[in-house]
């Protein structure tokens, strides 16, 4: 699961952001890798905070983004790996949040 050879070690996944206990580099899952970079997962054993990672490698340097997800994996993954927006998908967004619609079409989803 964890190639330690890669450019994109997931050692520098260390400590959880919430209790700062130490990660079990053993329990990291690696979602999804590809030529843009590496998406992780990783649940604190002792806090059971998740925290979903974005690692990339440019040649500056590598790039990480982290943020803390109440997901599970496989939600990550139907997201991560869904059909991308369009730009009148966006803007047909837009239009909703300005007449206050956002909500009710919500509501009308769920």
């Amino acid at each position: 699961m964890i190639n330690s050879n890669s450019p994109l070690n997931i050692k520098l996944i260390k400590k959880c952001p919430v209790c700062a206990s130490e990660y079990n580099q053993s329990q990291i899952q690696v979602l999804h890798e590809s030529d843009y970079g590496l998406l992780t997962y990783a649940t604190c054993r002792k806090c059971s905070s998740n925290l979903l990672t974005k690692f990339s490698s440019l040649p500056q340097g590598i790039v990480g983004n982290a943020i803390l997800t109440d997901l599970k994996p496989q939600e990550v993954l139907d997201f991560a790996i869904g059909d991308d927006l369009d730009a009148d998908q966006v803007l047909d967004m837009q239009t909703m949040i300005k007449n206050n619609q956002l909500i009710n079409n919500f509501k009308e989803i769920i």
